[in-house]
């Protein structure tokens, strides 16, 4: 059978399972580029239903541990808009909703005949990204080779949301390999972006984050390597934490090849208190003790912060610069933040962003993606054209011992500089807090741009947590975020010139604006206080 035969049959299978009570005629939306509507206005759900997926995660756990919702409602009212949402963007890989009414039963069951709460995720559905490892369900790593890939067992983090009560009923998309910025496959498509469908969703949680967005999952557990948390969250508008990857058991998760960067697991969601569930959840699990992928650092209650805030601004990092609507929603912040009296100071990267993005990539394909285009080479697939760009770019092959050797001490250094100019910052006796900077040097990007990843890479390289804010309100218009014409991009990297060149404030017109919070490592706790507190004062201006 062909990779084209394959990948048009698993899609088709998607869609068959669908009900066909909450199934569309999709030609009525074909020209519609905002689709954030159309579960209002469809007809498919109910008031009830709709009013339901309003909630934010933490919401609906008060509401099902007070028995005000049952999980089988709770389940079926966003099973419904996460099929409608398919529909539109193209964002789920497989679908077992059957399997999730039986798991919602049972916990109705028990907290009716025993009076027991499951745990802190007490009957939240959810949806779950390709790369996780669910009992009985393909992860196909977006490879038309891995459509049969049956996992055995829950990975370690699914068996801890299992155990705190979500109930999973679908897998979501990522791009092929799950290293690239934007969700394509040649097995599952392309998947879109809800606010406008001629931009991409960013990746690699992008099925994720546009089903959040779409309001057809509570929230998200999604991974970050490079940015596939944080990118796919800032496109579309939501709020998202980045762990310290340190702190997050991998078991069961399939290997990415090298240690030197791991991967990071945390939550896209609608507010601060849902991403601090989540992040709580997985932390709290007693197996954290004896995973050998991570180091068992339980989930503390975060100090109270006392007096003013010291926050560190980067606007750029040297290499590419953000667009306009990117930069005025960092001067915006900074305003906010010195208007409440809390102390913003300039911070500059202390080494070159552009060397340290290339090690970053050094490190991730130092085997030569022998894996990647091994899996291609079984079935004929292509490489998608973000994947090739990559490989193109920072020059992509098997490093030798030598070479390896390096990059471990490379890393070691970055690590110490950056510790070092934060500690700097230390000119009162205090260092900053946080430090504010851009997600991506773009509110989005069409599709096959190749996006720069090196707002979100400086920070799995050096593993410092952080967190996505979205900025209510925040409209980008032709007036207040014109073309600069008086920026002259630099040559220097593959990234500037065309980063600059792609901009059109028309283009981006309904984009959501967000900022990136960085915190020290293993202080993810106290990065979620600083930016509450950042969050309130956001929403309020």
């Amino acid at each position: 059978m062909s990779w084209q035969t394959t990948a048009k049959e698993s899609q088709a299978k998607v869609v068959q399972a669908i009900p066909g009570c909450w199934r569309l005629n999709v030609d009525d939306y074909k020209l519609f580029k905002d689709v954030t509507c159309v579960p209002y206005t469809c007809g498919l759900l109910t008031e009830a239903q709709l009013k339901i997926t309003e909630f934010t995660a933490t919401e609906l756990v008060q509401q099902l541990q007070s028995r005000k919702l049952s999980a089988v409602q709770v389940l079926e009212a966003f099973a419904g808009r996460a099929a409608i949402a398919h529909q539109l963007i193209n964002c789920l890989t497989e679908w077992f909703y059957d399997e999730a009414l039986e798991q919602a039963k049972n916990i109705d069951e028990i907290l009716s005949r025993d009076g027991q709460v499951k745990g802190l995720l007490h009957g939240v559905p959810m949806g779950l990204k390709d790369i996780h490892r669910i009992k009985g369900h393909a992860t196909t790593m977006a490879f038309v080779t891995g459509k049969n890939n049956i996992a055995e067992e829950d990975s370690a983090v699914v068996a801890a949301l299992r155990a705190a009560g979500a109930v999973f009923f679908c897998k979501t998309t990522m791009p092929q390999s799950a290293m690239a910025i934007e969700t394509v496959s040649n097995l599952w498509g392309r998947t879109l972006n809800p606010l406008n469908r001629d931009l991409n969703a960013g990746g690699s949680s992008g099925g994720d984050a546009v089903l959040v967005a779409m309001k057809g999952s509570p929230l998200s557990p999604s991974t970050d390597i490079g940015g596939s948390i944080r990118v796919p969250a800032a496109f579309n508008g939501l709020y998202a934490l980045k762990p310290t990857a340190a702190r997050i058991p991998k078991g069961g998760m399939p290997d990415l090849g090298q240690s030197l960067i791991q991967v990071s697991f945390g939550p896209i969601c609608h507010s601060i208190e849902d991403m601090e569930l989540l992040a709580r959840a997985i932390n709290a699990h007693p197996f954290n003790k004896y995973d050998v992928t991570c180091t068992p650092v339980p989930w503390k209650s975060p100090k109270a912060l006392k007096g003013k805030l010291r926050v560190g601004l980067m606007k750029w990092d040297g290499v590419v610069m953000p667009h306009p609507p990117v930069l005025r929603a960092l001067n915006h912040t900074r305003h906010v933040l010195e208007k409440a009296g809390h102390e913003v100071i300039d911070f500059e990267p202390p080494f070159d962003c552009w060397q340290a993005l290339k090690t970053t990539f050094d490190i991730y394909y130092q085997g030569g993606a022998d894996q990647t285009l091994a899996s291609l080479e079984d079935s004929g697939e292509p490489l998608i054209p973000a994947l090739a760009d990559l490989m193109r770019v920072f020059n992509v092959r098997q490093l030798p011992a030598a070479e390896l050797l390096q990059l471990h001490g490379k890393v070691r250094v970055y690590k110490d500089q950056f510790l070092a100019a934060w500690n700097e910052t230390a000119d009162n006796g205090r260092p900053i807090d946080a430090l504010i900077c851009p997600p991506a040097p773009g509110v989005g990007y069409p599709h096959d741009f190749n996006t720069y990843w090196g707002y979100t890479a400086l920070f799995n390289l050096v593993d410092y947590p952080s967190v996505i804010l979205p900025i209510k309100d925040f409209k980008i218009t032709p007036e207040l975020d014109p073309v600069d014409v008086n920026y002259q991009p630099s040559d220097a990297n593959p990234y500037d010139r065309t980063n600059h060149d792609i901009y059109d404030p028309s283009l981006f017109a309904n984009q959501p604006s967000t900022i990136q919070v960085v915190g020290r490592p293993f202080e993810d706790e106290d990065l979620i206080q600083v930016a509450s507190a950042l969050d309130v004062l956001l929403r309020a201006s």
